[in-house]
């Protein structure tokens, strides 16, 4: 579960450093205006480039349509020959004649048609030619046929492919067109029922086509369209049979055709560079392979594709760079010289110069002067302001100095009233009041004398407060109490630096009086140090008689001014105060530091 967070975590912090790097991106006045200029102009390049698109598509698309639409027309003609030629075979039919005149028949027929068809023939009922005329090339499929693919009634015609084999193959297609007739015996008297067949190629000649016949279009060398009839086995043939051998179909052309069922009854296309090929059945049971090619108006619709695309990149891409060059002069260069200027004007000080000219835009300028403008009240209100701190500085130097004195005054008046006084008691009260009045005077004189009236480095004024003491009451430091001071440079403000000062003074002065009685030697250890950030930790100890034998006490059980004093002074400081006997007694006392910057911080009161 922790893995799974840990991970998810990670995931969502590389979306947040992505996410961000994408923003900065578009941090820049430039970045912001090219985005909204695609913006604006995106969606006219857009249509247009959708028209180039369509027009692209539909110009690719119109040579395999000319030639899917060619195999339609192929179609067409081959199933009008067809027709033709079934409308020829039922007017044969319908004249009722007899084997020697259908024969005659069938060669009138023959010649009229330019010997078009390879054969012309009259079967009896089980499919034997009784008569054939050709047109002068033998067939070997000419002969008998069987009887299931004749048809079986009056008026049907069966429409057939017809596979050639052998040598006499010329590799062109056939069909076979059969109806059902009636032969007639010499009196015109129907005797028999029989066969008319006739086999055609699926192949245009130009000498049995007429002038303006559209089927010339499929005959032209190098013309726009090139046909192909394939068989049911495949094989291809070409449907001009005067055009052989002028253009054969690519071998992946031909790898398509095999993978095409011969008796699917949709169309398919294909396309191979600037060629479209498309095949599709046609009448007979045979297909129909049709190629086209891209003309000269679709080959300058594809070139001019490519130009106004080119013109639409280069016209946005002109648009942005002339769009960014602009802006960097008109609106990002002033706005830099700007910056500048305020720049200089934050490390240098003193009046503000926005260098603003004519060639900034209005905005510009007006936001210069407003900068000029408010520089010049700005410096006016810090000239005022520093002539009004260094007044208070100087005041509250002033101050501490006056206060200083008053109370070195007030610690002389009441030296000299202990000095008058007779009794112990009265005279120790006076005497331990007169070094309370001392350790503020001297709080004061280094608050007046280092300039810093906000905080006091503890270092020095411990050693000095605890030196003052020990004059105070009459002992040398080092001849037979001996002083050991362990204080860190430590910034303290003066609120809690006067409860500090108080503390020291009772605990120090008790300890000089009463923890060495009869002239007994000993140490007096102070120390101040700052522990676990925010906190500071006091202790004061004496290696005298203590203030009990051997046993601990806390303060509820003291009394005495003294000792309330100090146990006020730490609850104002918010510390926590502890007392221990053992070889001597020891002040300890742990609380927090007050913030120099945090003046308003509430204070604990006793």
């Amino acid at each position: 579960m922790d893995r799974q967070t840990g991970h998810d975590r990670r995931r969502a912090l590389r979306a947040a450093f992505y996410a961000m790097r994408v923003w900065r991106m578009f941090d820049t006045v430039s970045a912001r205006m090219i985005v909204i200029i695609l913006l604006s102009a995106g969606p006219m390049a857009m249509i247009g480039g959708l028209q180039a698109w369509y027009s692209y598509r539909h110009t690719l698309a119109a040579p395999a349509f000319r030639a899917d639409m060619a195999v339609g027309r192929i179609n067409l003609e081959i199933r009008h020959d067809v027709d033709h030629l079934s409308a020829l075979l039922n007017a044969i039919n319908l004249m009722s004649l007899d084997e020697q005149a259908i024969g005659r028949t069938l060669q009138l027929a023959q010649s009229l048609t330019g010997h078009f068809y390879p054969q012309l023939a009259l079967l009896d009922d089980r499919g034997n030619v009784i008569v054939a005329v050709d047109n002068g090339h033998t067939l070997s499929s000419g002969g008998n046929v069987p009887a299931e693919g004749l048809p079986r009634f009056s008026g049907d015609v069966r429409v057939e492919p017809l596979d050639l084999s052998g040598p006499e193959r010329d590799g062109r297609s056939y069909v076979r067109i059969s109806i059902q007739t009636a032969i007639a015996d010499t009196g015109g008297n129907a005797v028999r029922q029989g066969f008319l067949t006739a086999i055609m190629p699926l192949v245009w000649s130009r000498h049995h086509l007429q002038i303006g016949d559209p089927r010339l279009d499929f005959m032209q060398k190098d013309g726009a369209i090139d046909a192909w009839i394939v068989g049911r086995d495949h094989n291809i043939a070409p449907l001009c049979e005067d055009c052989w051998g002028m253009r054969v179909p690519p071998p992946q052309v031909l790898q398509w055709i095999h993978t095409l069922s011969p008796d699917s009854t949709t169309h398919a296309t294909m396309s191979m560079g600037d060629a479209s090929f498309a095949y599709g059945p046609v009448e007979g049971g045979v297909g129909a392979l049709t190629m086209t090619r891209r003309n000269v108006a679709e080959t300058h619709a594809l070139v001019m594709f490519i130009i106004w695309l080119f013109v639409i990149v280069s016209l946005l891409g002109c648009g942005l760079i002339g769009v960014t060059k602009s802006a960097n002069l008109l609106l990002i260069a002033p706005l830099r010289r700007l910056t500048t200027s305020v720049a200089q004007w934050q490390t240098s000080g003193g009046g503000f110069d926005a260098h603003s000219t004519w060639s900034m835009p209005a905005e510009i300028r007006r936001l210069a002067n407003a900068f000029a403008t408010a520089t010049r009240t700005l410096a006016r209100h810090e000239q005022r302001l520093a002539r009004a701190s260094v007044r208070q500085e100087l005041l509250l130097k002033e101050m501490h100095h006056r206060v200083k004195n008053n109370l070195q005054i007030v610690a002389s008046l009441l030296n000299l009233q202990a000095n008058r006084i007779r009794q112990p008691e009265a005279r120790e009260e006076f005497t331990q009041a007169r070094d309370r009045v001392r350790a503020l005077a001297t709080l004061h004189r280094y608050l007046y004398a280092d300039g810093e009236l906000f905080s006091l480095n503890m270092e020095h004024f411990v050693s000095e407060l605890c030196g003052q003491i020990f004059q105070a009451v009459g002992e040398g430091t080092g001849t037979r109490i001996a002083l050991q001071i362990n204080a860190e440079r430590l910034e303290m403000v003066p609120d809690q630096a006067v409860p500090l000062a108080l503390i020291l003074t009772e605990v120090v002065s008790n300890a000089i009086k009463y923890a060495f009685p009869e002239g007994r030697h000993g140490t007096i250890s102070v120390g101040l140090v700052k522990e676990d950030g925010h906190m500071a930790r006091l202790w004061i100890t004496d290696d005298g008689i203590g203030l009990s034998a051997g046993r601990r006490r806390d303060t509820e059980d003291r009394t005495g001014i003294g000792l309330q004093l100090i146990r006020g002074f730490a609850r104002q400081l918010g510390g926590t105060l502890e007392i221990v006997e053992d070889g001597g007694t020891r002040f300890e006392m742990v609380f927090p530091l007050q913030a120099r910057d945090d003046p308003n911080e509430s204070r604990q009161t006793s």
